[in-house]
């Protein structure tokens, strides 16, 4: 049986207390930032009130006033806000999977978050169309605590980190990634804070953000643990739905 861990900032990056993802300990973490750059204009950090603090996640712009992240992220929460780069935007509505429930971390755990005021960035990612399969690359974008895969987790700078994988299976209606060093050019594993954050298979907005699992705890984004990604083309249907 797997343990699980909420990939999210709420457990361990109160922005107070705390370098995304894990990362291979062979490559310089500037190639990370540096692939980073590419998914930062649609990629965007997300602050959430939670038990008196201000928590952070990820989540990635769809549309002009839509943005995608996980359900865990804002469990509870009835306002949040994005970030990319300088601008800010406030959420004015949340909108869950009506089929997620906290106690069964990997399902249905989408949410759609709404801002008045538009995005206006030049290129939103496409949804995927559920082209992808066991062996593909994927990137995996998240603004998480920070780490090597020898360690596992330990610091957070606020800083938006990609990296590389690929898919290991389908399960639950996730994408699996395995965390192995050298297996892709930039492999890397969520972290808390990179929940929410952006899959992309084939160019096409792929999978969200999730969980961790291994065997055994304590879970720490380690070599040797499994990430868990809603698969987004199974909701495709859900989120075309909800932005209309």
């Amino acid at each position: 049986m797997r343990q699980f861990l909420i990939a999210v900032a709420f457990a361990a990056v109160a922005v107070a207390l705390v370098l995304a993802g894990t990362t291979d300990d062979a490559v310089h973490d500037d190639r990370y930032l540096e692939y980073a750059r590419g998914f930062a204009p649609y990629t965007a950090k997300v602050k959430v009130p939670c038990d008196g603090k201000i928590c952070e996640a990820t989540a990635t712009l769809i549309a002009d006033h839509w943005a995608l992240t996980a359900a865990h992220v804002v469990e509870g929460a009835e306002t949040a806000k994005l970030l990319v780069g300088e601008k800010s935007w406030e959420v004015d509505r949340i909108v869950r999977h009506p089929d997620f429930a906290i106690h069964a971390m990997g399902r249905s755990d989408l949410a759609l978050l709404h801002s008045e005021k538009p995005f206006g960035v030049d290129y939103y990612p496409a949804l995927s169309d559920g082209q992808e399969k066991v062996g593909d690359i994927v990137s995996i974008v998240g603004y998480g605590v920070h780490g090597k895969m020898s360690a596992g987790h330990g610091g957070y700078d606020g800083k938006l980190r990609a990296g590389t994988n690929h898919i290991e299976r389908f399960e639950r209606q996730m994408i699996v990634c395995s965390a192995h060093p050298r297996q892709s050019k930039l492999e890397i594993c969520i972290a808390p804070g990179d929940s929410g954050g952006p899959l992309f298979c084939r160019g096409k907005l792929a999978g969200v953000n999730c969980i961790t699992m291994a065997s055994k705890g304590p879970l720490k984004s380690k070599a040797g643990e499994e990430s868990g990604h809603a698969q987004v083309s199974l909701y495709r249907e859900w989120i075309e739905g909800v932005m209309k």
